[in-house]
């Protein structure tokens, strides 16, 4: 009767596992929104998207000031005289200028561009650190309960190994079974004895793994987590093509160093020490004004100048610019040879890929019908074993091989589950999203 129980104890035991009601995935994973890796990756975006503003600023505002004290020639100048000054002893210059930015042209545009990509490459790092963390942790939690229950089919092993063993030892004493039996009994104890030792082992690591990851939350039930093969565009082609958009950039931003700069302005001189300047160059269009105050002021005739107009063009060149352009026009073909590299590399992965979760599903398949084997041929020992033709000994292997079998037919779930949360890291998709636009530093 008692090795009934424990046998029936034994085919329940997953079902009983399974029978708990632990939390939903996202707020088994939310934890993980403080790991230091994804705290790092945050921080990134955080300051990329200060760059990209940065980009925008409507105006900038400079300032300058500078104090001069003069040496004069020692001249006999008599002040009182008619039309005759004194030379002053010192001078100030105070300037303050403000840049408009009411449009991104030319060199502000490559910097919004560039800026605006970068924090494309930190987001994207964003979502494959967090990607990687969750598959961990999801990871963790099924290799948890895969110890566990590795543990109670383990024990309940151990436990009917013990039965058979002290029946084999009361046949022995009536003469129905040998020596030889019993050594096999104990052997066959020895084993299931291994195998509790190891899945403690294996449950003390796998709480330390999962607890590494998501402190003292619950794991969810892994068999209730629907996990389908996600589709998309694969990381590597990602980074590759804003490779590319960077080359471009920089090809850009080169070849407008070569083009002459236009700069026109006018300045409006108030007094003889007073001004005010607008300017514009042809480089990034950005208007700007200016003014000035400087002491001592102008002196006749200058200071009967009201304004002044200006227009200039400069222009610089040097074999190396020839040089630069080349190597940024390189870059960028390199950049694009790497998008191709990657969309063929991608295209052998995922054909891998494919192939890696197919295996894993046909050994899901033939585990399942080897337990179900394994179920089947204990039923038939017990049932002969009670007829009198068959020996606990008998009972006890087929026990054993319904361990081993329930573990396998475990371990193949495992592996589906972990052929297909590769598709996710290929595409850099988070099981459970949190939105870029919502990371916080």
């Amino acid at each position: 009767m008692l090795r009934t129980l424990v046998l029936v104890a034994l085919l329940l035991a997953p079902a009983l596992a399974a029978a708990q009601s632990p939390p939903d995935l996202a707020s088994f994973l939310a934890p993980l929104s403080g790991y230091p890796t994804l705290q790092a990756a945050k921080e990134k975006i955080v300051s990329a998207r200060a760059q990209l503003h940065a980009a925008y600023d409507p105006v900038a505002l400079q300032a300058s000031g500078g104090y001069t004290a003069f040496d004069n020639n020692q001249v006999d100048l008599d002040p009182s005289k008619p039309g005759v000054q004194g030379l002053p002893a010192s001078g100030g210059q105070i300037a303050a200028g403000l840049t408009l930015r009411p449009w991104l042209f030319g060199d502000t545009a490559d910097q919004a561009d560039r800026s605006r990509i970068q924090l494309q490459q930190a987001e994207l790092d964003y979502q494959d650190a967090l990607t990687g963390l969750q598959i961990q942790a999801l990871q963790a939690a099924y290799g948890l309960q895969l110890a566990r229950e590795s543990l109670a089919s383990a024990e309940q092993g151990e436990q009917v190994s013990q039965a058979a063993l002290a029946a084999t030892r009361v046949r022995l004493a009536k003469g129905a079974a040998s020596d030889r039996d019993v050594r096999a009994a104990e052997s066959g104890l020895k084993q299931a004895q291994n195998y509790v030792a190891d899945a403690r082992g294996s449950v003390a690591l796998a709480e330390t793994t999962l607890s590494s990851l998501v402190g003292s939350v619950v794991a969810p039930a892994v068999d209730g987590v629907n996990v389908d093969v996600p589709s998309g565009t694969p990381l590597a082609v990602q980074r590759a093509q804003l490779s590319e958009g960077l080359a471009d950039v920089s090809v850009r931003s080169a070849t407008r160093s070569v083009y002459p700069v236009v700069q026109a302005g006018y300045t409006w001189n108030i007094d003889g020490q007073d001004s005010i300047g607008l300017s514009i160059e042809s480089r990034t269009l950005q208007p700007k004004v200016d003014y000035a105050f400087t002491s001592p002021g102008r002196s006749f005739p200058q200071d009967q100048i009201r304004g002044s107009f200006q227009i200039g063009v400069s222009a610089s060149f040097s074999p190396g610019v020839i040089d630069g352009l080349d190597a940024t026009a390189a870059q960028l073909r390199a950049a694009r040879d790497g998008v191709d590299a990657a969309r063929r590399g991608a295209a052998v992965q995922k054909a891998s890929l494919d192939n890696d979760l197919a295996q894993a599903h046909r050994a899901l398949a033939l585990a399942t019908l080897q337990l179900d084997d394994a179920r089947a041929n204990l039923d038939e020992d017990r049932k002969r074993e009670t007829l009198g033709l068959s020996t606990p000994l008998a009972t006890q292997e087929a026990a054993l091989e319904l361990t081993q079998h329930q573990l396998a037919l475990q371990q193949a779930r495992q592996d589906v589950l972990a052929k297909t949360l590769a598709y996710f890291r290929f595409y850099a998709l988070p099981l459970v999203n949190q939105p870029v636009s919502e990371v916080q530093p």
